[in-house]
C-alpha cells in the first residue's frame, strides 16, 4: 500500500498537481467486494477510469467490465485477450462484458453478434435493430426507477416504464431474442438508498408478472450503482 511518506516523496519529485494510483488498493477493495457481497458478480465501468495499468489489474484480478459501446475505451480491455484462441475470446467477452447502453449503434451490433453479447434495450425499435444486427445477443431490459437525490439524473433519458415493462419482454421473446434479465441504474453519484429499494421492487413485480415468457438461463438482475454493476440471481429476489 502506498503510504503517506510515499505521497509526499512522490510531490516532491514530480510537483503537484499528481495523481496516484495504488493498485495494491484496487485488489484490496476488490477483495473486500467479493468478501462481503460473495453472490454478486461485480462489473467495473471502464469509462470511470480507462487508464491501461489500472485496466489490467483489474483485469489480473478477474473482475468483469461494463461499457455503453465499443470505445477506444473498451478496445483497451480486448487488449488482455487479442492473443487468446477465438473460442476463448468469444467465452471470456460472454461472461465478462455488459454494454450498457440501451441505444446502440449497427454497426457496434453486428461487430458483437459473434460473442452473443450481453447487451440493454428500453423500447421496441431497439428489440428490432438488435433481432436484425444481432440475433444472438442476450437482451436485458433497463427498467426507469427513481433518480432522486443523483447528482446525474438518467431517468428522464433511459428506461422502460413499469407499464411497459412486461409488453417489451415478451416482444422481445416474439423476436427470438435471448431474455437474460432486468436491470436499473438509480443515477449518477447517489445517496439515496430508496431508489435502490424501489427499483428493486419494480424489477420483483416485473418478474412476477413475466413468467410466462421464456426467459434465457441467466435471468439476472443487473443494478447499476455508480460506477459498480451488481448482478444477482433471480432466485434471490
Amino acid at each position: 500500500m502506498i503510504t503517506t511518506d510515499m505521497l509526499q516523496q512522490f510531490a516532491k519529485t514530480h510537483g503537484t498537481p499528481l495523481f496516484v494510483i495504488d493498485h495494491d488498493e484496487l485488489r484490496s477493495n476488490y477483495a473486500t467486494v467479493q468478501k462481503n457481497l460473495p453472490r454478486v458478480q461485480a462489473y467495473y465501468a471502464v469509462k470511470a477510469n480507462p487508464i491501461r495499468l489500472s485496466l489490467k489489474t483489474l483485469f489480473e484480478v478477474r473482475l468483469q467490465f461494463w461499457t455503453c459501446r465499443l470505445s477506444q475505451n473498451s478496445k483497451r480491455v480486448y487488449e488482455y485477450i487479442k492473443d487468446l484462441p477465438e473460442q476463448e475470446q468469444h467465452d471470456w467477452i460472454w461472461n465478462n462484458i455488459i454494454y450498457a447502453n440501451p441505444i446502440k449503434a449497427d454497426e457496434t451490433l453486428r461487430k458483437l453478434d459473434k460473442y452473443q453479447p450481453l447487451v440493454t434495450f428500453d423500447n421496441l425499435e431497439e428489440i428490432s435493430k438488435i433481432r436484425e444486427c444481432s440475433p444472438n445477443s442476450r437482451v436485458v431490459l433497463r427498467l426507469r426507477v427513481s433518480n432522486a437525490g443523483a447528482m446525474v439524473e438518467l431517468s428522464s433519458k433511459f428506461g422502460a416504464s413499469h407499464d411497459e415493462a412486461i409488453d417489451l419482454i415478451f416482444e422481445a421473446v416474439n423476436a427470438g431474442l435471448t431474455v437474460a434479465g432486468l436491470s436499473f441504474h438509480v443515477g449518477s453519484q447517489t445517496t439515496n438508498l430508496k431508489n435502490y429499494m424501489q427499483g428493486h421492487q419494480s424489477c420483483r413485480l416485473d418478474i412476477q408478472g413475466s413468467k410466462g415468457a421464456r426467459y434465457g438461463q441467466d435471468d439476472l438482475l443487473d443494478i447499476a450503482a455508480d460506477f459498480l454493476h451488481l448482478m444477482m440471481n433471480r432466485s434471490s429476489l
